[in-house]
């Protein structure tokens, strides 16, 4: 037993130190492969975890708050936060939605990340480049993985269970009563805890995954300008010059394959990530309508919708930041001094690198760092006059 350990923990060390696009995804899959909902399984696999997590999510949040809000509901302060309970209940059906829908595009997806990654990995001269920044993107899903689970343990599940204080205005269990009897309310107690881990667990793995993908893509961005710049060299001689030339043609290659998960990811997250964006705010403003002695309790909600808005906008930033780092890189790779062909060549690159590059969410707001800095700029306009 005490080898089994050992051994476990051996390989979850060399899992976590290890920068490789395998291990990023690992992180990801982790918590959903043990769960019943792996990222590379098929629908037909994931059936009975997706029958479960519907199911009681229906039962406990659908009629929960209907219950709550058609008979206990007093003051706009219980309405508020019993909508904050809606506002979940709809990214969660959003996102069970997006990994019903979207399984088969999400596996083109990952095997064209893995191939990119691959490339990047085996071009010459820049495979410390690619493990620092592999790192990078590591450490930034270890925080937002790492934050939200330690505040969904110490603060948000043991107050979701607890059903003796209805601290977030939803009716616990319905047609289970009287709880306060044995065993109605250690079976409503195991529902609730089912149910708020499998929510966790769903929102959470969206949220991260997502990450996972557009900060590799926008670290396989900074590669290729990283590579397109080092072309450029003081002296030409014939055997660099036919160093570029077998070069040229694998980086086109990988930029036309970025831009193609680009596209992908665009289709993949327009309109839930449109959808998460307006729920997220909502949530956030609402937030701030509650009495400040139930924010604690709530608290949980504001993290999660703040973090995953900043991070979204953030790392979109940084993919568009890469694109123009790789179009500057471009023009000042040494064009000038190649051939007629290679001048062709760079050309067309040059042509395409100039397109912008940017996802938006439900295919019209651009995701950025501006976006961010506008909407939380609204947020505290909008806050400060309603309720001060």
């Amino acid at each position: 037993m005490l080898s089994y350990v050992k051994s476990n923990f051996l390989r979850l060390k060399c899992r976590l130190q290890k920068n490789s696009i395998e291990n990023l995804l690992w992180l990801v899959n982790l918590i959903p492969s043990v769960s019943g909902s792996s990222l590379g399984s098929n629908r037909k696999a994931n059936v009975p975890f997706w029958v479960v997590s519907v199911g009681l999510l229906t039962y406990v949040y659908v009629a929960g708050n209907v219950m709550f809000q058609l008979k206990f509901a007093k003051s706009p302060g219980d309405y508020i936060k019993s909508n904050v309970n809606v506002l979940l209940l709809l990214l969660t059906y959003n996102n069970c939605y997006w990994w019903l829908r979207q399984s088969a595009l999400l596996r083109k997806v990952l095997k064209q990340v893995k191939e990119n990654d691959r490339l990047a990995k085996e071009s010459a001269g820049h495979f410390e480049i690619h493990e620092k920044l592999l790192s990078v993107v590591k450490k930034i899903l270890l925080i937002f993985y790492g934050s939200i689970w330690t505040d969904a343990v110490f603060i948000y599940l043991p107050n979701r269970v607890d059903i003796s204080n209805n601290h977030y205005c939803m009716t616990p269990c319905v047609g289970m009563e009287p709880l306060s009897a044995t065993p109605n309310r250690q079976i409503c107690k195991t529902i609730l805890f089912i149910q708020e881990v499998i929510l966790v667990i769903i929102d959470l793995n969206y949220q991260t995954l997502q990450l996972m993908l557009i900060s590799h893509t926008a670290t396989m961005y900074r590669l290729l300008a990283e590579e397109m710049q080092q072309l450029d060299a003081p002296v030409f001689d014939e055997n660099r010059y036919q160093g570029i030339k077998t070069k040229l043609p694998s980086l086109i290659f990988r930029h036309v394959l970025t831009l193609d998960i680009i596209k992908n990811l665009q289709s993949l997250y327009s309109f839930p990530m449109g959808v998460n964006f307006g729920l997220n705010t909502v949530c956030i403003a609402l937030f701030f309508y509650l009495p400040t002695e139930e924010w604690i309790d709530f608290c949980p909600f504001l993290i999660y919708c703040f973090f995953v808005f900043f991070l979204y906008c953030y790392l979109c930033q940084k993919l568009i930041d890469a694109s123009e780092m790789f179009e500057r890189s471009v023009y000042a790779c040494g064009w000038e001094k190649y051939n007629i062909k290679e001048m062709k060549i760079v050309y067309i690159i040059l042509l395409q690198a100039q397109k912008p590059i940017e996802l938006l969410a439900a295919d019209i707001v651009p995701i950025n760092i501006y976006t961010f800095a506008t909407t939380i700029q609204f947020l505290y306009k909008f806050i400060t006059i309603v309720k001060f």
